[in-house]
């Protein structure tokens, strides 16, 4: 009996990449008013087929959460690229603007061809995924507005912070700080926290100092800080 094994390894980056004998550019897509964009898929590998779809992309603290959705419209959404060739994707808007804004992901994910598999042997296929979001329908925001806490637990900064605004909030970094000591920990980051998404995290502080310290969170949308409580 032919047993097909596949092994899906999920690639998520935040700008243009290369990875797996593939690339796409752009990897954030911003719709709105203009209701449509595209990314171009390069194949630099041997001649593949790619499968792209849309998914509705929610968040609870750090997990992301994927449904299958129509609000995007994808055009080509399967096709065959040779060594070297390109291929523009379309992606159109197919829903009304909300007050906030509302998160998807594009996936582009190589797709086994049928005498590609064989009985008892492991094929591995590569995806990735691309933020696309659709601002509200005031307009894009550049601005962010977020509630920050944090407290040093047994010398760890347990950290909460929650996107009260109407729009993606992208991390860049977390720096703790001290008035005396100066700068004790810097943590960089490419996550994002959706719209209305409390994300917490906790960092190990190895380098102690006496002192009111201080969390700076710095954001593609502004840089938010907080007194560390003891």
């Amino acid at each position: 009996m032919i047993r097909k094994i596949s092994l899906l390894v999920l690639l998520v980056f935040c700008g243009s990449v290369y990875a797996g004998g593939f690339s796409i550019v752009p990897l954030r897509v911003e719709l709105g008013k203009n209701r449509s964009s595209s990314i171009t898929i390069t194949n630099a590998d041997e001649a593949k087929t790619y499968e792209v779809r849309a998914v509705s992309w929610t968040q609870q603290n750090r997990s992301n959460n994927f449904e299958p959705s129509n609000d995007l419209i994808i055009a080509p959404t399967t096709f065959k690229l040779e060594k070297g060739a390109s291929q523009v994707v379309r992606i159109q808007l197919n829903r009304a603007l909300n007050d906030s804004e509302v998160a998807y992901r594009v996936f582009v994910d190589e797709v086994a061809e049928a005498p590609e598999i064989r009985g008892n042997t492991l094929k591995t296929l590569l995806s990735m995924a691309v933020p696309v979001f659709v601002a509200p329908k005031a307009g894009p925001i550049a601005k962010g507005e977020a509630e920050l806490k944090a407290s040093l637990v047994q010398n760890t900064v347990q950290i909460e912070m929650k996107n009260m605004g109407k729009a993606n909030l992208k991390l860049l970094e977390w720096v703790v700080s001290s008035e005396k000591a100066g700068e004790l920990l810097r943590v960089p980051s490419g996550n994002y926290v959706l719209a209305g998404n409390t994300q917490t995290g906790s960092y190990p502080l190895k380098i102690q100092a006496e002192g009111p310290l201080v969390l700076k969170v710095v954001t593609d949308r502004g840089t938010f800080s907080c007194k560390i409580t003891r």
